[in-house]
């Protein structure tokens, strides 16, 4: 995955932040296009192993994740200091939140993987 930050006016050491992003995005792509074609990049490499090593997926939260500038602590944290306006966080995520989101869809994957092998060994031994 690649993790989108969601910074504006500027990146973390350039006066960006993420102040008062409270909705996800749900507008078009906040991807930008390298991010896509490093994707396209990493998914032609596994591909081009996958008849050589084992099964493997590959799960893209990327533009899921690029929607949710709203994810991120930000000033919002609960910390013992208040958070700088100066220097906040938008690159991290909240929890719960968007890594939340990321887990029940591994573990989906994992429960398919599971029913995939159920299936070839309920197959094998007929």
């Amino acid at each position: 995955m690649f993790a989108p930050v969601h910074f504006r006016g500027g990146d973390w050491r350039a006066g960006g932040n993420c102040h008062l992003e409270t909705l996800p995005e749900l507008g078009s792509s906040l991807v930008p296009p390298e991010t896509w074609t490093q994707f396209k990049i990493t998914t032609d490499v596994f591909s081009a192993y996958s008849k050589q090593a084992a099964e493997f997926s590959i799960l893209n939260v990327t533009g899921m994740t690029a929607r949710r500038k709203d994810g991120h602590s930000s000033l919002y944290y609960l910390g013992s200091n208040p958070a700088p306006l100066h220097r906040q966080d938008c690159s991290h995520w909240c929890l719960p939140g968007v890594p939340d989101s990321w887990n029940e869809l591994l573990y989906a994957l994992f429960l398919k993987h599971e029913a995939r092998q159920t299936l070839n060994l309920s197959r094998t031994q007929v």
